[in-house]
């Protein structure tokens, strides 16, 4: 009976035994499994962390842009009245000074000096002058140098000077200061660095 009890014993050990080493492969296939789980996880958590990361440094990046952008555009309408204000400034004194230089005698000799222009670029031909209604006094002086012309006071020259026009030759001679300052304008603007860019 020892024999027996001995077999069964060593037999239950045997299945013990077995049973032991099953628990422990599946303890361990069970950890193998979990470890490749929490990996996979965490490189799944991984990715998905980086392209969250990615996406709000997009957005951070394209709202900064657009803020950076808005101001950049305020600052250029800013600097873009200021400029204007003082263009206009600097044009509204130079219009003054040219406005007080039609009641000096130099105003004078430029009159009789823009009549004789005018006068060699018609040739003697028919011409038809224009001037400054407040020039009215110094027609005499103007019509010494035409022979066949036609005075008229014209509205559109604001400042001062003479424009003369030849039909027979087509050419019209500009010597108002009211042309003259536009030009000197439009240099200044084109020339002065006052654009925004």
């Amino acid at each position: 009976m020892i024999d027996a009890n001995s077999k069964t014993n060593s037999f239950l050990k045997a299945i013990e035994k077995y049973a032991e080493e099953q628990k422990n492969a599946m303890k361990a296939e069970t950890e193998a499994f979990r470890e490749e789980q929490l990996r996979h996880a965490n490189e799944e958590g991984t990715q998905a962390a980086h392209a969250f990361i990615q996406k709000e440094k997009a957005e951070i990046k394209a709202s900064l842009a657009k803020e950076n952008s808005l101001k950049e555009t305020a600052i250029k309408r800013e600097l873009f009245e200021k400029r204007s204000k003082m263009v206009k400034s600097i044009f509204k004194e130079a219009e003054k000074k040219l406005r007080e230089f039609t009641k000096t005698k130099k105003y004078e000799a430029y009159l009789n000096n823009s009549a004789k222009s005018i006068a060699e670029y018609a040739a003697g031909k028919y011409v038809t002058v224009y001037y400054c209604a407040n020039d009215e006094k110094f027609l005499p002086i103007i019509k010494k140098y035409f022979a066949k012309a036609e005075f008229v006071a014209d509205s559109s020259i604001k400042i001062g000077g003479l424009r003369g026009f030849c039909e027979e030759l087509s050419i019209v001679a500009d010597e108002t200061l009211d042309s003259k300052f536009e030009t000197q304008k439009q240099e200044f603007v084109a020339t002065s660095g006052f654009t925004i860019e």
